[in-house]
């Protein structure tokens, strides 16, 4: 699974409001969504999580220009790919859109 979103800032800025997308799932999927852990390195950030019993890593990769949001999904959770990278997606870009007010 690939969810890239653009963005408008500094990349040292993008860097800080990717750090919330996850935090800000976790909190709005509360019953489903636990044990988020979230390592930065540079410009990546590795995650992993464990949603609906399933447990997700991966990548995001933040550039000047852009987050890109990579992960292998479980076997199980393959069907509901497209609503998955829909959620990714819909949440990075409102995270990005809160960091535009706020710059």
């Amino acid at each position: 699974m690939k969810v890239t979103v653009e963005h408008n800032f500094t990349q040292e800025t993008a860097i800080d409001c990717a750090e919330n997308i996850f935090k800000n799932l976790s909190e709005k999927f509360k019953d489903e969504f636990s044990n988020l852990q979230q390592t930065r390195n540079d410009n990546e950030i590795s995650f992993s999580f464990k949603i609906r019993g399933m447990n997700v890593s991966g990548k995001m990769t933040i550039t000047e220009n852009d987050v890109t949001v990579e992960s292998k999904l479980p076997f199980a959770a393959r069907m509901f790919q497209g609503m998955i990278e829909n959620k990714i997606k819909e949440n990075a870009e409102k995270m990005m859109a809160e960091c535009e007010k706020n710059n």
